[in-house]
Formats: structure tokens, sequence, C-alpha cells
């Protein structure tokens, strides 16, 4: 795209901050208590794809991860973020307890398989008593009417050496841990504490006893990135430890079980069949854990405090969902999508008619989505409380607030509008997330994007014949509308004269004709380059702040560093032939390179060289149109893409 440009105060730019259209149907928001009624109605799309905006991930109810991140690295400490998301709680010392946790990865199987880690023996008791179980290789447990049947094997997949049978559980420990393997020859998991082998009707069930502080360590780095703040892994240490403590269910089989229905627990590291280790702990969640140590967050209930149900999930999207307890209460949520990283408090998603037509029934369509009631609570109207589908036979009603997901991150999520059928998906980073959406033209708009008013930031355009509609900023809702060159010409956007502000060019065969304002009339620059048929690309090849011209033919390109004709300055050859090119200062150093798209999948050089691409992600459809720009005025270019949703 353009060359560096001149720098403005952070205040002039703040007219380009992000805004998003809202969602067709959407409401302002209402009182906190208030439920909106209004039926939205969101038609099949004509390419049978509805673009969503969404809020949160997960039920929103109590602790918002990502929020307890923002808190954190806004100075909150630990006990002020519990304070806010558990209001009416206080935090006591509640002891050490063993807990007993379901490993889940052995359900639904009628045998699992032991050994010990490096430098450790297995010791296995049945009903209290020692099994003489020998020492290394590997022991398999294996499920029958009458009991559990042990094999040992000295080596995995070995013959059997050793074996017995027990009417009793065996209980399997060393000096620390077990690993324990889904088959007799693979990898495994290694926990700490002791391991039963019990049963659920014909299956094994694995049962984990460990201690509550060494469950902690590999829970917390599971449920938060160990590079969160200090206060963000103290707060969820000491919510981890009050969920465990609240669900615990004595009389049992298991207290916990170890995924997303309880909370996720990895177990202390992960170790390859030929004996590999990877932790799955981190120094940091351990200090947050000891500095934690023991505690958790009580009620008063009947006059007595007792451990607080301290459910969490990964975002509430800017608005908690109350829960089943006084202290799990509904309210806004200034923390939740302040945080660097957050991709989950606001997000973007498509649904498929497709995916839906199979809740209508065999051979049946749905016809369009129908929002009955939200609860009122944030942006588009809230959470969404009421949905039915309208399907070519009658209505489906959707009841459970999972249901309502439609397999989105939360319920809590609009169709966005399609009054513009072109719209703009623009990335600040090399991510697969969008920063800004820009609804701007015709589903038969031609894109467009550069740095029109020499801020800084490329925003992005249309053209319709030879009129130029270009938007002022990344909400579309002011533009500035031109024309130039006539309808059938080609059109190339740069900045010719170095001023900082990207203007016009078109082409008629291979002559260009070249505008330095932003204005109609005769070219200020009339040049030859290349060949009638060659593909033109626009950069900034030597850093010299002006955009010139580029030629390609085959996987070959011809640069120029000059507006003048003549031959290239540089030649060099680049990805495949059919490879779709893009133009731009991909790692800021104010020279243009080259990147080339397969699919969605983009190849980004950082040189005018040969080679293997410097960054390669995927990003949008394979049907979008790509557009360059530096979106956020940070002297690099990312992606965005055009896409027709209506």
């Amino acid at each position: 795209m353009t060359a560096p440009r001149r720098r403005v105060p952070a205040a002039l730019l703040l007219a380009a901050a992000l805004g998003l259209t809202p969602a067709s149907g959407a409401f302002a928001t209402p009182d906190d208590d208030a439920t909106t009624s209004a039926v939205e109605v969101y038609p099949r799309p004509a390419d049978g794809v509805w673009e969503i905006e969404g809020h949160g991930y997960g039920h929103g109810i109590g602790m918002s991860q990502w929020g307890a991140q923002g808190a954190a690295t806004q100075g909150l400490t630990s006990a002020q973020i519990l304070s806010f998301y558990y209001p009416g709680t206080r935090q006591a010392s509640a002891g050490n307890p063993t807990l007993r946790i379901q490993i889940t990865a052995m359900s639904n199987l009628w045998e699992t398989t032991l050994w010990a880690p490096s430098g450790q023996t297995l010791r296995v008791t049945a009903n209290g008593a020692a099994l003489p179980v020998p020492a290394g290789g590997r022991l398999t447990v294996i499920r029958e009417a009458s009991g559990y049947r042990l094999q040992h094997r000295a080596v995995a997949g070995g013959t059997v050496g050793w074996e017995t049978t027990t009417t009793a559980a065996p209980m399997v420990s060393t000096g620390d841990g077990v690993v324990v393997g889904r088959t007799r020859t693979g990898d495994g998991v290694w926990y700490r504490g002791q391991i039963e082998v019990s049963h659920s009707g014909g299956d094994v069930l694995v049962v984990n006893h460990v201690p509550q502080e060494d469950y902690l360590r590999a829970v917390v780095p599971r449920e938060s990135p160990a590079y969160w703040e200090p206060a963000a892994l103290q707060a969820q240490a000491v919510a981890a430890r009050s969920y465990a403590r609240f669900v615990a269910t004595p009389g049992a089989a298991f207290d916990l079980c170890d995924t997303t229905s309880c909370q996720v627990y990895s177990g202390r590291a992960t170790v390859t069949a030929s004996g590999a280790v990877t932790s799955n702990e981190h120094p940091r969640t351990d200090a947050a854990i000891a500095a934690t140590s023991t505690m958790v967050l009580q009620y008063p209930v009947g006059g007595t405090w007792q451990v607080a149900f301290t459910q969490f999930s990964s975002s509430n999207g800017g608005y908690s969902v109350a829960g089943s307890r006084p202290y799990l209460v509904a309210q806004a949520d200034p923390y939740s999508g302040s945080a660097a990283g957050d991709t989950v408090s606001t997000w973007h998603a498509t649904l498929t008619a497709s995916s839906l037509d199979t809740r209508c029934g065999a051979g049946d369509r749905v016809r369009s989505i129908q929002v009955t009631s939200r609860d009122g609570r944030g942006a588009l109207g809230g959470r969404i409380t009421g949905l039915r589908l309208e399907c070519s036979s009658g209505f489906v009603e959707l009841t459970t607030e999972l249901a309502r997901r439609l397999g989105m991150r939360s319920s809590w999520w609009a169709p966005e509008s399609d009054t513009y059928p072109s719209t703009f998906y623009l990335n600040d980073t090399f991510s697969a997330w969008a920063n800004h959406e820009v609804r701007l033209g015709r589903a038969t708009s031609e894109p467009l994007a550069g740095d029109f008013d020499g801020d800084g930031i490329d925003t992005v355009g249309v053209r319709d014949g030879n009129a130029l509609t270009l938007a002022q900023d990344h909400t579309g809702s002011a533009t500035t509308t031109l024309a130039y060159g006539r309808p059938g010409d080609e059109l190339f956007v740069g900045d010719w004269d170095g001023n900082g502000t990207d203007t016009f060019a078109v082409r008629r065969g291979n002559t260009f004709f070249l505008a330095n304002s932003l204005t109609g009339g005769p070219a200020d620059t009339v040049l030859s380059y290349g060949r009638p048929g060659d593909e033109v690309f626009v950069g900034d090849w030597d850093g010299d702040g002006r955009d010139t011209l580029a030629v390609r033919r085959g996987n070959t390109f011809f640069l120029a560093n000059t507006l003048t004709g003549g031959p290239a300055d540089t030649v060099l050859d680049y990805g495949r032939p059919g490879d779709e090119v893009f133009v731009g200062d991909w790692d800021g150093d104010g020279r243009d390179t080259l990147a080339v798209r397969r699919g969605a999948t983009y190849f980004i050089a950082n040189a005018l060289a040969g080679g293997p691409a410097d960054t390669v992600l995927t990003y949008g459809r394979a049907g979008d149109t790509t557009v360059v720009g530096d979106w956020d005025d940070n002297g690099t270019d990312t992606l965005g893409v055009h896409r027709v949703i209506g």
C-alpha cells in the first residue's frame, strides 16, 4: 500500500475509533430488569450464511476470566476482583483435603494401563491389602464380571509376566504420582496422588485421589493462561478451589470430572510411550496457588459461612448473568473486553442455514431465525431468552440456553444487518479475528482501500462504474464521493507524489493516468509501463515514500522505482503463476513486499526475494476479496476482506 505516512496526534485519530453497526432489530440498552419482547426476524440469506455479531464465551455466570485479567491490568488485586464478581462473599482458609477426580478420557473402556514415573515403583493395594506387582513395566487393569484382572508386562506390548484377580477396586500409587494410559502401548498422563480403578457398569472408572492444592496446579493453567497478571491468576485459584469444594460429593464415586462440565484438569504432565515428559503445570500459576493457599470464598447461609458456588466462564461479554445464588448477580462488567488479546468478549462468526435445516426435521428447511425475547442487558438487547426457527413445516422452539446458542460462543448474539450487502472485515494484526467491520456499497461494488486523507490510517471504499465512495473512518457512516476515469478503466490506488495521501490512477492498455489529488480533471502524470496484458501492482518498493508500479508475467515480477517508464529496477520470482498477489508493508520497515493467497491461506514475504514465506496465516473465506491496509496507524499493513453477505 502507501509509503510511511505523516503521523498526527492521537487525539486527532479518535474519529477512526472502532464502531460496529448495530444488528438489524437490535435494541437500545434498556433498564437492567427489563426483558425485550419485540420479535426479531432474520430470513434465510440468499447465500445461506448469516453473519453473526456476538458477545461473551460461556454461560456468563460469576467471574469472567477475561474480565479478571482486564481488572488485574487496571491494578485491581485478586481480593478486589473476587469481591466484584462474587459480592457479599469473604475469603477464609478451608484446609487441604483430598479430592477425587474422574478421569473422563478413560470412560467407555473396559481396561486401563498404569505405570510408574521415572525413578518410582508402583504400589498396588486392593481392599487395603498389598498386591505383589513386579517393579517396572506396565500394569493393565481389566474389568471383569466378578471384579478386576491385573496383568503386568515388563515392556509395553510384551507378554504377561504376572497376573492376578481381585474383587476389590485396586488403588495404585508411587512416591510421586502415577501415569495412566488409554492403551497398553501408547502415551499417558502423569497424575499426582493415587489412582483408583473401580467400575461403572461394565467399564472401568478411573479416579485420581489428589490433595486439593496439587489438583489446582493442573487446573489453574488450563483455565487461565499462565502469562496473565498475578492478580487474575490468584483470583482464578480461589475461584477454582472454592468451586471444587462446593461441588464435591462425599457419597458419590467421585467429587468432580476433569472437563469443562466441571473445571478443566489436565494432570501433572503428559508422558509419551518413549518416556518424554511435558509438564502441564507452570511456575506462575503455582505461585498464584501458593499465594492463596487453602483460601476459599464463603457466603452466609442460615447464619453460618459456607463455601460459595463460584461459577466462572471465559467472558461474560460485558454483562454477567444472574445465577442460582445471591452473590451470582447480573451486572455490567467494565473489565470484560478491556484486556489485550481478548477476542471472546466481542466476536464475529458465521452461521449456515444448512446447519439449522437438520433441526427442522428430515427434508425440511429453515426459513428464518426468530428471536422472541432477550434479557435486556447490554448491546443487541442482551442475551437471547426466547428463540425459534421458522421451518417449512412450522416452528421449532429452542428452550435451553445451550440450544439458543446455535453453536455460537454464547446466547448473546444477533445476525448482522443486511442493509448493506457489501461488508469489509479488517484486521489490525495477523490473526483470525476482525477488529473492524465496515458496511459500504452494493453486491456489485468493486472494493478498494487507501489513506485518502493523509492521517496515517487506511480506510476502505467502493467503486461503481467511475463513481468512488470512500469511507472516512472504520464505521462507514461518513463518506466522500467523487468520480475518476471511465467505467471500464482498471483502477489503482497509491501515493504517487509522496505527500502521505493516496490518490488514484487508471490504466488503458499499458498507459497509466495518475492523479495527485482527489478531484476530477486531467491526470498529473501519464506514462507507459509494461505490456497491455500484464497484471499490475502498486507499492513503495525502495522505501522513498512514493508508490510506483510493478507488473507480473507468470510468477516473475518487474518492479520500477520511479514513474518514468523504461526497464524495471528489480526483477524477481515469487509464488506460482496462478497465485493471487497482494502488496503491503508487512513488517513496518517502510518498504512494500509481496504476499500470495491460495484459497484462504496467505503466504507473506518481508523482502523482495524468493524463498519461503515469512508469515503464513488463514483469514476469511476462499471467496472473499482481499484488501490490504494499515488500519490502526501502527506503520504495518495487515489484511482485510470484502464480502457480499446479502
